[in-house]
Formats: C-alpha cells, structure tokens, sequence
C-alpha cells in the first residue's frame, strides 16, 4: 500500500500542546527509573518502553496509535469556503450617477 503526502503536515497527528505534554512525561518516566532504583526490573522495563514511546511520538509529532484510529489532536484548517471568500473581490457597486430615473 503506497500513501501520497502533498504536504509534511499531513503526516503530523499529535498537536502542539500533546507533544509537550509526551516530552514531559517521556522524560519524567525514565527519570523516574534512574533516580528511583529500588523499583522491580521488569517494572522498569514497561516505565522505560512507555517513556521511549510517549518522547519519540512527541517528538516526531506522530503517533502509530492515533493513525490506527483516525484520530488526530491537530488544529482542523479553515473550512474551504471561508478560505474561498476571503479570496473574492467584493462586488463592484454602481457609482452614484449610473442610474436612470423613473420617468
């Protein structure tokens, strides 16, 4: 299956304020592991892998997660007829002395 990407934006699903949040709490878990060693091995090998995923997908800015799912935290763009509005010109109107009087 071959996807076609017109933009580097498309292939963005997390949004800003989600991708800080992963960073953080990426960074917070493995923290948590190093600082924190009487914590079981195997408890640190899932903080640690739940760590890795939450800075890399924020990170990237792209999570397999949400593309499974079609989700996405991203900001919709402007819907296409307000672009399309803001683009036309206003009509011209008729200057004061172009109309005919009623006779």
């Amino acid at each position: 299956m071959t996807y076609q990407v017109t933009h580097l934006s498309d292939v963005n699903n997390v949004g800003p304020l989600d991708r800080v949040n992963r960073i953080i709490v990426g960074t917070t878990l493995i923290a948590v592991t190093v600082l924190f060693t009487a914590i079981p091995e195997a408890a640190i090998a899932g903080i640690v892998a739940v760590g890795i995923y939450a800075g890399l997908t924020g990170f990237i800015g792209w999570d397999p997660l949400y593309a499974l799912t079609k989700a996405s935290q991203r900001q919709a763009p402007a819907p296409v007829l307000e672009m399309a509005a803001a683009e036309q010109r206003p009509e011209e109107q008729p200057s004061a002395g172009s109309y005919k009087k009623a006779a």
